[in-house]
């Protein structure tokens, strides 16, 4: 028994020591060795053995005070008021239960306040007489360090309070707020510093490009900019900040948190727009819900959702713990970031011979997400990583993209995994066309890999389109040695089919049908098919309507090509270099003979005040893509640029548009937003 208290004893003392050395990583560091959610579970794992051994708590364990230390490398500031932090939950049960607990204290007749939850670095300023005298970040929730001067270059924080009674957030319900500024003597707002996502990799690019280290991810960025000595370099990393509370407050009396919001928006400090006063915990759940699906949408950072009791005298009535009000939770979003282990360095070889480095990884749990295989882009970043098989890395998912490695957590291999002499798939040599290129090629045009991957792109959606023709099945074609070119494919059999695994009669002949149906594709489905390199399907489409027919391509001269707009010098080579192969020849009278469409047909434009004109597509549009708008656009006679000039007709503006909307407004361009331009794409396609 006594042998069974004293392992007790030195499990919670290895937990506080380890939770501690996270602590220094984290707030004094700004360089985290685990993820959120992995310190949550070390948290939650050494409440609970106290809670069930409360002989062995002790004053200095995490539990017992907010986590995080002071920088000595800034003064210490004492918070009049604690910053206290909240308790985290990772589901809704979580939720249920935090309710089921305040219910019974202070009765159901309450509304909560829910808000997006910045992942940023939490600070506080002070206001005396309505001007900024001091900030500081939170520290460990007593002492934390000063950070004015930083904080002063953040141009979204005020530097003196100016009464706006115009307020930009949605009516809450609550009283209209109105304070006169003159009484305010004292005014301590809380809240987050953070940065944008595009400015997050505008910022990681520029280091790169410096030879310096980048950041880890959007939190990193804002904590290590704020921690700067020299507050010019704070001043060039673009951040913002969101208020999300307050402490002292000495001249201004609030009853409810929204009125609080509502005073802060009017007085010229930035508040979330996402905010919203539920009346009852259904309607809290479902803004939680409706904020995790748009989480991906905002231009900044969260990782969850804070939910409080919007009445500050309930607040008070619910009270505090020594750690967390009791009155909050924050419900974070599943984990975006983990720590593993990069088992092996994996090679893949793609239709144009670039020969690319995969991760495969130890598995962890990620976004609800087992994750086992992530992106290495290139072998420049393996090196810039310092990777190499073996190392603890962390891996992040951000959205719905593919995982990637963030940075080498702990060296455990001699040096970085370097590129590889020979083709791991036909053993030819590798090499690299220009000093400048960071992608490694293989050089054989007979490379199996490189016929494989060129296979399953001729067969897919957006070039000959023929369903039911996926990797599995090129993949087992190739094993029965029944593919040799493109032109094999339009030669394939109902015997063929049924040899494959999984394959039956009506499986068979609904994949034979959609082969008949691709050879009527017009040329750019076909050009595009043909994976020349450096051709996407906007050239695919520009040659087709240039060229008319495929053999008209082949017999173009340089300068021909050249002649178009659109088309480059080496854009331009890449097509002579591709047809001036006599197996490609081949192959084009091969498909020919087959009955495959080489031939454009003509658009029938007679009636389209579209012919020639000129789009730009900016921002995001979310009733149709890009590639869909594109589409109707060439079909109507019109064409798409990237960028906007004189010669431009309309710019079609999405969401979260940038420069190009704004040259639009400046050389007076039509704009047409995504309504707008669907009304005319209809119009134009019934007219015609």
């Amino acid at each position: 028994m006594q042998e069974d208290i004293n392992n007790i004893s030195r499990q919670i003392e290895e937990l506080k020591n380890l939770i501690r050395q996270h602590d220094y990583f984290y707030y004094s560091l700004d360089d985290p060795k685990i993820s959120d959610f992995e310190y949550d579970k070390l948290f939650k794992q050494l409440q609970a053995l106290e809670n069930a051994y409360p002989q062995f708590i002790s004053k200095d364990s995490p539990t017992q005070r907010v986590s995080g230390s002071v920088s000595s490398t800034f003064n210490k500031i004492k918070h009049k008021i604690p910053m206290f932090s909240l308790d985290n939950s990772y589901s809704t049960e979580d939720v249920l239960q935090w309710y089921e607990r305040v219910k019974k204290i202070v009765g159901s007749n309450m509304d909560f306040i829910v808000e997006p939850k910045i992942d940023g670095l939490s600070a506080s300023l002070t206001y005396i007489n309505n001007s900024f005298i001091s900030g500081c970040t939170r520290g460990d929730g007593e002492y934390g360090e000063d950070i004015t001067e930083n904080l002063k270059t953040v141009k979204n924080i005020p530097l003196k309070l100016m009464y706006n009674n115009k307020s930009f957030l949605p009516k809450f319900g609550s009283k209209n707020i109105d304070i006169n500024l003159n009484e305010l003597n004292i005014f301590e707002v809380r809240g987050e510093v953070y940065i944008n996502k595009k400015d997050f990799q505008l910022l990681n690019d520029n280091l790169s490009d410096s030879g310096l280290p980048k950041f880890a991810n959007p939190r990193n960025a804002a904590a290590g900019s704020l921690r700067q000595k020299n507050p010019k370099i704070t001043s060039e990393r673009k951040l913002s900040f969101f208020i999300h509370s307050f402490g002292q407050v000495s001249g201004a009396e609030l009853s409810k948190h929204s009125e609080f919001i509502d005073f802060c928006s009017k007085a010229g400090f930035a508040v979330q727009k996402d905010i919203k006063v539920c009346g009852d915990i259904g309607e809290v759940l479902e803004f939680i819900q409706y904020l995790q699906e748009k989480r991906d949408e905002l231009p900044y950072e969260i990782d969850g959702v804070v939910v409080k009791v919007n009445d500050y005298e309930k607040q008070k009535i619910i009270g505090y713990t020594n750690k967390s009000p009791k009155w909050a939770i924050a419900y974070k979003f599943p984990a975006r970031q983990a720590v593993t282990k990069l088992l092996a360095v994996k090679l893949q070889v793609g239709r144009t011979g670039v020969v690319t480095p995969a991760a495969s990884l130890e598995p962890v749990s990620l976004s609800g997400v087992t994750i086992s295989n992530a992106t290495l882009h290139n072998f420049d970043e393996i090196e810039r990583l310092n990777l190499n098989e073996g190392d603890d890395v962390l891996v992040e998912r951000a959205g719905d993209v593919i995982p990637k490695i963030v940075k080498v957590v702990e060296k455990k291999s001699q040096n970085y995994f370097v590129p590889p002499l020979f083709c791991p798939s036909c053993n030819s040599k590798i090499v690299k066309e220009t000093e400048e290129d960071v992608y490694y090629r293989c050089v054989n045009p007979s490379c199996p890999a490189q016929f494989q991957r060129s296979l399953e792109h001729f067969v897919s959606r957006d070039a000959m389109n023929i369903e039911g023709f996926g990797e599995v099945v090129v993949d087992q074609l190739l094993k029965l040695n029944k593919l040799h070119t493109f032109a094999d494919i339009y030669k394939l059999t109902f015997d063929d089919f049924m040899m494959l695994s999984l394959f039956k009669e009506k499986k068979a002949n609904n994949l034979i049908e959609s082969i008949v149906t691709s050879r009527n594709n017009p040329l750019n489905k076909l050009i595009f098919a043909l994976g020349i390199r450096h051709v996407g399907e906007k050239s695919a489409v520009i040659l087709a309507d240039r060229f008319k027919n495929i053999d008209n391509l082949i017999a173009a001269s340089e300068e021909q090509l050249l002649s178009i707009n659109e088309i480059g010098t080496v854009l331009a080579k890449s097509i002579k270099d591709y047809f001036a192969n006599s197996e490609t020849l081949l192959m084009i009278k091969e498909l020919q003979s087959l009955k495959v469409n080489t031939v454009e047909p003509e658009k029938d434009t007679s009636f389209s005040p579209l012919q020639n004109k000129t789009f730009v597509l900016t921002g995001e549009l979310t009733s149709i893509t890009r590639k869909e708008a594109e589409n109707y656009i060439l079909s109507l006679g019109g064409k798409t640029t990237s960028s906007v000039s004189k010669k431009t007709d309309f710019v079609v503006v999405g969401s979260e548009p940038g420069s190009k909307y704004k040259k639009a407004l400046e050389l007076n361009i039509k704009i047409l937003n995504e309504n707008e331009f669907k009304e005319l794409i209809k119009n134009e396609t019934k007219q015609s």
